[in-house]
């Protein structure tokens, strides 16, 4: 028997050092190298241990790994939303293990080059949707984790209107240490909808590269990267046009962009935007009223099943600030004239881009809750009564921070977040996620937190207000630098 498996040893050593040396002649090849499949093939021993870990699409798998082959331990599906099923299961037949990760109420797989014409244009009418293998694994009841943190957003109202609208505010978003969130704002155009030819929106293209220009040169575009969202493909066209003359007849905006932030700018439209995102986003509503002053209730894939999932894409690809451009007032949609649910989200969108998060329920900052227990109590009035203007229970979602100092010096922003041991510190399931994770989130949002327990608070409630004050006047010294 010993001898048996120092026999198999000793083989698999010289398969493994023979596939080598073939690796090794392959790479040295000017031409006439073997094929990317049938080198894998040869080569099936090495090559997962030489790379574990491979990144290649469905379509990849299936050209350059041979069928029925099981080389990977686990396949990962990213975006798993956007994979029709006939697509992933190639894939999955070259693992043992299967993890699909994706959002079900972000975009699903359309026939989107099925609907291009002759001119590379995309007829967003035709646009349909297929089943994804998301919805498959969902449909047979795999064992599911929800993953409910979110943190790309900087300021929490870049996030409230989905959170509230498709997630029934399940997910736990993190306040940014100002009172006033202006992170979503509402730019009208007095523009008119080109129907019946080109589709398009020029007066609100010529907005929205006016201020391309503008962020850029202004130097805000080292700090800040841009993206431009649009409802159609003919829009993102007109504004790539638009963009490029500009760049031609300016040379200081070509190098203000080429010196840009590391992400470079992108206009895209509705239907491949998914798995993007941008510090600042630009978004074209494109439709409004045409040349007789109609407005058309066809607002292309969002009268479709499926258009809210759209919108839900759009309005979360930023991470500091969305500004909406729109010739359509919230008004201006008939919901009488049609029962689509992307319409209807559209309305409210817009709605949420004028007037606020107070058009949300349940949806404002400070939140006008009471403090969670008399502990908290005890410390807003400690506070208070040492002329600190707090506010108590900061936040939009499941999560807020306890206790808020407003910064005196900057009207409209907090000095200090305050976390006592009270019902939002236990609501988070692991001692990691309550004394770790959740303070470097808030720190990355510019928050500075402090902690207090409530023993401590108990037992000599001196000690703690004696180290937060110190705390508060170092930050105000700092501020006043």
């Amino acid at each position: 028997m010993r001898s048996f498996l120092q026999n198999d040893r000793l083989h698999k050593i010289i398969y493994t050092l023979a596939e080598i040396t073939l690796l090794r002649r392959e790479a040295q090849k000017q031409r006439q190298h073997k094929s990317i499949r049938d080198l894998i093939k040869s080569t099936s021993t090495s090559i997962p241990r030489l790379k574990p870990c491979m990144l290649m699409s469905p379509q990849s798998v299936a050209q350059y790994l041979e069928a029925g082959s099981q080389l990977f331990d686990i396949v990962i599906f990213d975006e798993a939303s956007q994979i029709p099923t006939w697509d992933a299961i190639g894939a999955i037949s070259r693992g043992k293990q299967l993890i699909c990760v994706g959002d079900p109420k972000q975009l699903p797989p359309t026939n989107f080059f099925g609907a291009t014409d002759s001119d590379a244009v995309v007829d967003e009418e035709v646009v349909q949707e297929m089943e994804s293998i998301l919805d498959e694994c969902l449909g047979v009841g795999l064992p599911l984790s929800r993953l409910s943190w979110h943190y790309r957003s900087r300021n929490e109202g870049l996030i409230s209107f989905s959170n509230y609208q498709y997630y029934e505010n399940s997910l736990t978003t993190f306040p940014s240490p100002v009172e006033v969130d202006n992170s979503v704002e509402f730019v009208y155009s007095k523009g008119i909808y080109d129907l019946g030819k080109s589709r398009t929106n020029r007066h609100e293209a010529d907005l929205i590269v006016e201020e391309i220009t503008n962020h850029y040169l202004s130097g805000l575009g080292k700090q800040f990267s841009l993206g431009v969202i649009t409802f159609n493909s003919t829009q993102q066209t007109l504004i790539e046009k638009l963009l490029d003359e500009k760049r031609l007849r300016n040379s200081a905006l070509d190098l203000a962009i080429s010196e840009s932030n590391q992400e470079e700018i992108f206009i895209k439209n509705l239907e491949n935007v998914q798995g993007d995102e941008r510090d600042f986003i630009f978004f074209s509503i494109t439709f409004g009223k045409d040349a007789n002053g109609k407005i058309s209730m066809n607002f292309g894939p969002m009268n479709k099943e499926g258009g809210h999932r759209r919108l839900n894409v759009a309005a979360t690809r930023a991470r500091h600030k969305v500004k909406v451009f729109s010739s359509l007032m919230p008004d201006d949609i008939d919901l009488s004239r049609t029962n689509a649910r992307g319409v209807n989200d559209l309305k409210a969108y817009l709605d949420f881009a004028l007037n606020g998060t107070r058009v949300l329920a349940k949806q404002a900052s400070p939140t006008g809750r009471e403090p969670d227990s008399p502990f908290e109590v005890a410390v807003i009035n400690a506070l208070r009564s040492k002329g600190w203007d707090v506010v108590p229970q900061v936040g939009v979602s499941g999560y807020r921070i306890d206790i808020a100092v407003k910064n005196k010096k900057k009207p409209g922003s907090f000095l200090l977040g305050i976390e006592c041991d009270g019902a939002t510190y236990h609501s988070a399931p692991s001692a990691r996620d309550r004394d770790r994770l959740r303070q470097l989130i808030l720190e990355g949002l510019g928050w500075k937190i402090h902690r207090i327990w409530s023993t401590d608070w108990w037992f000599n409630p001196e000690i703690p207000m004696k180290k937060l004050c110190e705390k508060l006047n170092e930050l105000e010294a700092l501020n006043q630098e």
